[in-house]
């Protein structure tokens, strides 16, 4: 049973509560329960590690901090000034920082995905090797290091991009150039962090008062359309999807693009991302555009569309799907097929029999398919 901190209780400082997370005496969830309890006292600590922290112990189940980065976090905490700071920007990139430390410094990759302060711990011999000690665990040869430097105080913090952006041709050629560095990080933890970061900072960057957000947005997910990892496809579909509802060219090269990309990164699908935009077709449109990717669609695609589509729809609007269920039924795509069953087996019964036409299907992959499914003999 999870106890539930009295308000009475002693309290400890947040540095004590957490070194006692790390060491296994208190769980995820009571440690979140005792910082919520004791958020006006932790408030005076007012520093960026202390709302870091906080933001990694929520009051309800959740995931559980990787460890290192809560470390880090608490030598930051300990750590007053720019160093405590630094420490803390850090902690937060300890994935990229993990997958780049084996670059050749200035090596191009790197250059438009770090921070300027990054940059230049990369690029010295000390720093690269403060920057080993941190990764290890041991923080203090960093601080030793930025008591040396003559870094500003916003190097560690500042967003991806150093350059103004004057129009949507530069911020184009910055995601490229974003995308491309982000392509060449391993696929992971790292890569998902870094495209979480630049995207954010990207979407809200400041080019006018003349240029729509409309267009920012755009020109963001179609240029992170041409790419192939599935982190960035799946933002993509996620910014156009603010634009192409009255754009049908635009919905279409997304529903192309990614609903037969199933693959993940981190959760993140892009099929998973592009199937509601099959809402907007309506159902005859949804139907043809399914018929004619059905050829490329593998049974994780199916699974991605049954899941974010599929069966709401046939739930929603069964006499308008009926035929079409039907048919797949009896057609030679037992994925198409198998989907279209597993939504209806999810879904209220829409109609007597509709199950009868899958377990009796005339094409023998669908009826076996099926019946295997229901734990019917083959």
């Amino acid at each position: 049973m999870i106890s539930d901190p009295s308000p009475a209780a002693p309290t400890a400082p947040l540095s004590a509560l957490i070194e006692a997370w790390l060491t296994g005496d208190v769980t995820t969830l009571e440690t979140g329960l005792r910082i919520d309890r004791q958020r006006r006292e932790f408030d005076a600590l007012s520093s960026a590690a202390r709302t870091a922290l906080v933001r990694l112990f929520p009051p309800y189940p959740g995931d559980e901090p990787d460890r290192a980065v809560v470390h880090l976090l608490v030598c930051a905490l300990a750590t007053p000034g720019f160093a405590g700071d630094a420490l803390t920007a850090l902690a937060g990139r300890r994935a990229l920082l993990e997958a780049v430390i084996t670059l050749e410094p200035g090596e191009a990759v790197a250059e438009i995905i770090l921070r300027p302060g990054e940059r230049v711990m990369l690029g010295t011999t000390g720093g690269r090797q403060a920057l080993s000690n941190l990764l290890a665990g041991n923080p203090q040869p960093l601080v030793d290091w930025l008591e040396r430097t003559v870094l500003d105080e916003d190097a560690f913090a500042s967003t991806t991009s150093d350059v103004p952006l004057h129009d949507l041709a530069n911020l184009r050629d910055l995601i490229t150039r974003l995308s491309q560095a982000t392509e060449a990080l391993p696929l992971g933890s790292a890569r998902v962090m870094v495209a979480d970061e630049w995207v954010a900072e990207t979407t809200v960057a400041a080019l006018g008062d003349d240029v729509p957000f409309a267009d920012v947005a755009r020109t963001i997910g179609e240029t992170l359309l041409e790419q192939t990892a599935p982190i960035l496809l799946w933002h993509a579909a996620h910014e156009l999807a603010l634009v192409a509802e009255d754009d049908p060219e635009l919905r279409a090269a997304v529903l192309r693009r990614c609903l037969v990309r199933a693959d993940c990164e981190a959760g993140r699908c892009p099929a998973e991302a592009a199937a509601p935009l099959l809402a907007e077709l309506g159902t005859r449109g949804a139907i043809r555009t399914l018929d004619a990717l059905a050829p490329d669609l593998t049974s994780s695609s199916w699974r991605a569309i049954n899941k974010k589509f599929l069966r709401r729809a046939l739930a929603d609007h069964w006499h308008d799907w009926r035929d079409d269920v039907q048919r797949w039924a009896a057609a030679g795509d037992p994925n198409r097929a198998l989907a279209a069953f597993d939504a209806l087996l999810r879904a209220p019964a829409p109609e007597t029999g509709a199950i009868a036409w899958f377990v009796s299907s005339a094409d023998s992959d669908i009826r076996a398919t099926c019946r295997s499914r229901l734990g019917l003999e083959v």
